[in-house]
C-alpha cells in the first residue's frame, strides 16, 4: 500500500490551496517521506518526498526558482508545495511550464498554512499505512506458520504464497525436484541454468536481499531463495513474474517467509533430523558445562555433527529481552508454548549460521532455556571487529524474522583457545549478566573489556564472599520483584554518577523526592549508609560480585529465566 499526494491533498488542510501542476498523476505519484527544503537542495531531497517550500531564497528571482525547482525534481521528489505571499508572491509561468513537461506536481499554498501542521498530517498517514502493512504481513506469517502446524500438504501453501504474491511459484526439494508451485518447471530451470552459468547477481547487500538471487529473460524475471532448515539446505524457491513487475519490500518479506514456511514444512516431516537437533544441542550444551565425556563420545559426536572441535572458539550468549511478549503476541492461540519456542529456535539458529556463512567461520549453535549459545571460530582479526561483523549480521537477520525482540550480548575472550569450551562459556555468561545489570538490555558485553570483570568473577568464587553478596543484595533483589521499583539499577546510576542525586534522577528520568525516597530504602533494607565510605565500598562490591552471574539466589528476578517446558 502506498500513499497518493491525492490523499494528502484531500486533507482539510489543502482546501485552500491550489494544484498548478500534476493533476493527471496527482492520484498515481506515491509519498514515502515529507520534508520542509529552501535553496540549496543538494542531497537532502530524496526519492518519493513531499517537499514544503517558502522559496526565501529566491525571492523575486524567477531564475532562482526555477533552478531550485529543477533541483528538487532532479532528487526524485514526488511534489513540491510553494507557500505563497511572502517571498514568492506568484509562481512564474516558466516554473509551471517546466513541471507540465515534466509532469511533476506543484501545489500552491497560501502563507497561513503551517508547515508543522502538513508534516504533521502525512506523517500520520505514512504511520497508519505502516501499521497496517506490519498487521497484513504478521497476519500472513502467522497463517504460513500456521498451515505447517495444520499438516497442511506444501502444494497448499505455494497455493497460499502465490495467491499473496499475485505471482506463480515453484518449491523444489534438495534434488531440485519440483513438488509445489503451479509455475512450468521447464521454464525456471532454463532461467535459472543463466544464473549458474554466471556470477549470480545480488539484490543489495541486505541481509536477507544477499540471498536473493534473479535473472531476467524478455518480459519474464526468475528470483530466486534457498529454502534453509535448521540442519542445511532443504530446497529452491523460485518465483516467477513480470519484468517490469518488481516485488516491493512487503512482497520481499513475505517470500522470505513463505521460504521460511517451506523450511519449516520440510523439517517437519523428518522425525529423524528433529532428534539429530536435539543431539546436537545436548552435546553442545555439555560442552560448554564442562560436563564430564569420554574422548571417544566427544569424537564420535563430534564427526557425527561434523564439528571440527580441533579450532579456536569463542563464545557469544544471546538473551532476547522480550521474545516471550513476542511470541505471546504473534502466536495462535491454541498453540503450544513448546511449539512456539521450537519455532522461533529454528529462526533463531538459522540467522546464526547465516551470518557464519557470510563471515566464514565454523558456528556451533545450542540453545538453553532463553538463552542463544554460540561458539564462532576465533580468528586472527582483533576480537571486537570479528564478533561486531558477526552480530550485525545476526541482529540485521533477526529483525526481520524475529521483529520487535532485542538482544543482550554476551562474549567470552578471543584467546580462549581449543577446546576450552566451558572456561569461554563462564566468560560469556559473566559478561552478559554484567552488562544487562550494569549497562543495560539490549548492549553487547566483552569479558576482557576491564580487569574488573576477572577479578569480581574470581572473588564470585569464594564462599565468603558468596554470604557477603548474598546477606548484601537480596534484600534489594525481593524488593524490587515485589515492587518492580529496581532499586539496584537506581544504586548502580546513583554511584556511577557519584551521588549526585540531581544528575541521577535525570539519567533515571525521575522525580528528584522519588529519587530520595528510592534512597533512603536501599538504607533501609541493606542497613548501610550511602554517605558512609565503608558501606557505600560494600554495598557496590556487593552489586558488582553479584553482576558476575556465578551468584545464583532462589528468585526469578535474579536468573531472569522462563521454562521452555511451561
Amino acid at each position: 500500500m502506498l500513499l497518493s499526494v491525492k490523499e494528502i491533498t484531500d486533507s482539510c488542510l489543502f482546501k485552500n490551496a491550489t494544484l498548478k501542476t500534476g493533476e493527471e498523476t496527482i492520484s498515481n505519484k506515491s509519498v514515502e517521506w515529507v520534508s520542509v527544503m529552501e535553496s540549496p537542495v543538494e542531497n537532502f531531497v530524496r526519492e518519493n518526498e513531499f517537499v514544503l517550500s517558502t522559496g526565501i531564497g529566491c525571492h523575486e528571482n524567477s531564475d532562482e526558482l526555477l533552478s531550485f525547482i529543477k533541483d528538487v525534481y532532479d532528487s526524485g521528489a514526488t511534489a513540491l508545495a510553494i507557500a505563497t505571499g511572502r517571498y514568492i508572491f506568484e509562481i512564474p509561468e516558466e516554473v509551471i511550464q517546466f513541471a507540465e513537461d515534466r509532469e511533476f506536481i506543484i501545489i500552491e499554498l497560501p502563507w497561513e498554512i503551517r508547515f508543522a501542521d502538513i508534516v504533521h498530517e502525512v506523517m500520520n498517514k505514512l504511520n497508519e499505512l505502516k501499521q497496517s502493512e506490519t498487521m497484513r504481513f504478521r497476519e500472513v506469517q502467522q497463517q504460513l506458520i500456521q498451515k505447517v502446524l495444520e499438516g497442511r500438504t506444501l502444494e497448499h501453501i505455494s497455493g497460499f504464497v502465490e495467491q499473496e504474491l499475485s505471482r506463480s511459484v515453484l518449491i523444489c526439494n534438495e534434488k531440485r525436484q519440483p513438488i509445489a508451485g503451479s509455475a512450468d518447471p521447464d521454464e525456471v530451470f532454463t532461467l535459472w541454468k543463466q544464473v549458474e552459468e554466471k556470477s549470480a547477481t545480488h539484490e543489495s547487500n541486505h541481509p536477507r536481499h544477499a540471498e536473493i538471487k534473479k535473472v531476467e529473460s524478455g518480459n519474464v524475471e526468475l528470483i530466486h531463495l534457498n529454502i534453509q532448515s535448521d540442519v542445511g539446505r532443504k530446497g529452491d524457491f523460485f518465483i516467477l513474474s513480470e519484468s517490469g513487475n518488481r516485488m516491493k519490500e512487503q512482497e520481499m518479506m513475505i517470500a522470505e517467509q513463505a521460504v521460511v514456511a517451506a523450511a519449516l514444512w520440510f523439517t517437519r516431516n523428518s522425525a529423524v533430523i528433529e532428534a539429530e537437533s536435539r543431539m546436537q544441542n545436548e552435546f553442545l550444551l555439555g560442552l560448554a558445562k564442562g560436563e564430564t565425556m569420554s574422548e571417544e563420545h566427544v569424537a564420535s559426536h563430534a564427526e557425527f555433527f561434523k564439528y571440527n572441535l580441533d579450532l579456536p572458539y569463542l563464545c557469544i550468549i544471546g538473551f532476547p529481552e522480550d521474545l516471550k511478549d513476542s511470541i505471546d503476541h504473534n502466536a495462535a492461540p491454541d498453540e503450544s508454548r513448546r511449539t512456539k519456542l521450537d519455532r522461533v529456535a529454528i529462526y533463531i539458529k538459522e540467522g546464526m549460521l547465516y551470518a557464519g556463512e557470510n563471515v566464514q567461520r565454523q558456528v556451533l549453535f545450542a540453545y538453553e532455556s532463553d538463552q542463544v549459545i554460540v561458539f564462532v571460530e576465533a580468528s586472527s582479526s582483533p576480537a571486537p571487529d570479528a564478533v561486531n561483523q558477526f552480530l550485525d549480521l545476526v541482529e540485521r537477520r533477526f529483525s526481520h524474522l524475529l521483529p520487535g525482540v532485542t538482544f543482550s550480548w554476551g562474549i567470552g575472550m578471543n584467546k580462549d583457545g581449543v577446546r576450552n569450551f566451558s572456561g569461554s562459556f563462564q566468560k560469556a555468561t559473566a559478561a552478559l549478566e554484567m552488562g544487562r545489570t550494569q549497562r543495560g538490555i539490549g548492549k553487547r558485553t566483552y569479558f576482557d573489556e576491564t580487569q574488573m570483570n576477572r577479578l569480581m568473577l574470581n572473588l564470585a568464587g569464594n564462599e565468603e564472599v558468596k554470604d557477603i553478596t548474598i546477606s548484601t543484595v537480596s534484600p534489594l533483589v525481593e524488593y524490587d520483584e515485589k515492587r518492580e521499583m529496581d532499586l539496584i539499577k537506581t544504586f548502580i546510576t546513583y554511584n556511577n554518577n557519584n551521588g549526585n542525586v540531581s544528575q541521577t534522577a535525570r539519567e533515571l528520568n525521575l522525580h528528584r523526592q522519588s529519587l530520595l525516597y528510592r534512597l533512603r530504602k536501599i538504607e533501609s533494607l541493606t542497613k548501610l549508609s550511602l554517605v558512609n565510605p565503608d558501606d557505600l565500598f560494600l554495598l557496590n562490591f556487593s552489586i558488582r560480585v553479584w553482576s558476575t552471574g556465578v551468584i545464583k539466589m532462589k528468585t526469578g528476578h535474579l536468573t531472569h529465566k522462563w521454562d521452555r517446558n511451561d
